[in-house]
């Protein structure tokens, strides 16, 4: 007599629908990738305000949930996002296709197969400037919070200026580049052969993130500031000490 395998999983019911594994076609949702973004002059965010990013992460979100092929083939929804391909003949645009060297020139060489379009953060706020590569990701190419890429008759096709806007990283990037490139007098001055060792990848130590309760933060602060201490490390290590003695 035949025995009945054993149940492993838990017993599907009859009115139990199918899980569906893939979308259906056309129902993509939009991707973007950041890869060929750069600041270029025109195109920096030098004049754009902190409220500025929140309605671009704001639109970047809206559109995350739209479907792509459906969108491509609204034209209700591209006139509404104000979407349409660059026209590099408008009067008064500042650049050229060909300025946007850093795009893999696959793309770049390839205007037909990937035309650069925009879409609007709002009326008010400027463009997003990009392509679709072959996995139909949104490749975000320029920034314009300006309307530099498509100058209007409205506005006397002005185009206003602005740069890019650097952080903190960059900046200090940009100084030790400086530091580095500076002649020293004497050949053995220490702090530029230092300088020039970086970066040296030569410091290997464990990183340590902590929440400190409400004025801690304050008070190492004030040790520092009062030359008490050297560093957090020092203050680190003499707690440690205290603990083991």
């Amino acid at each position: 007599m035949a025995r009945n395998k054993p149940v492993v999983g838990p017993i599907p019911r009859k009115d139990q629908k199918t899980p569906v594994t893939t979308k259906p076609k056309g129902l993509r949702c939009w991707a973007f990738s950041f890869r060929f973004w750069r600041q270029i002059e025109f195109f920096g965010l030098d004049k754009a305000q902190p409220s500025w990013f929140v309605s671009l992460l704001e639109r970047l979100t809206e559109l995350s949930g739209l479907s792509v092929d459906e969108f491509r083939s609204d034209y209700s929804a591209k006139s509404y996002h104000r979407y349409h391909e660059i026209d590099w003949n408008q009067k008064n645009i500042p650049i050229a296709r060909s300025d946007l060297h850093w795009i893999d020139r696959d793309y770049l060489d390839n205007p037909d197969e990937y035309p650069l379009a925009q879409f609007m953060i709002s009326k008010a706020l400027g463009r997003v400037v990009g392509f679709w590569d072959e996995n139909d990701v949104f490749n975000i190419v320029l920034l314009d919070p300006l309307h530099n890429i498509q100058p209007s008759q409205i506005h006397n096709y002005r185009v206003d200026p602005c740069s890019p806007l650097s952080c903190q990283y960059t900046s200090l990037l940009f100084d030790l580049s400086g530091a580095k490139n500076q002649e020293c007098i004497s050949p053995e001055c220490p702090v530029y052969a230092a300088l020039q060792r970086i970066p040296s990848l030569d410091h290997r130590s464990d990183v340590i993130i902590a929440k400190v309760e409400e004025g801690t933060g304050e008070l190492v602060h004030s040790l520092l500031a009062s030359n008490r201490v050297e560093s957090v490390n020092e203050i680190i290590e003499a707690g440690i000490i205290s603990f083991d003695a």
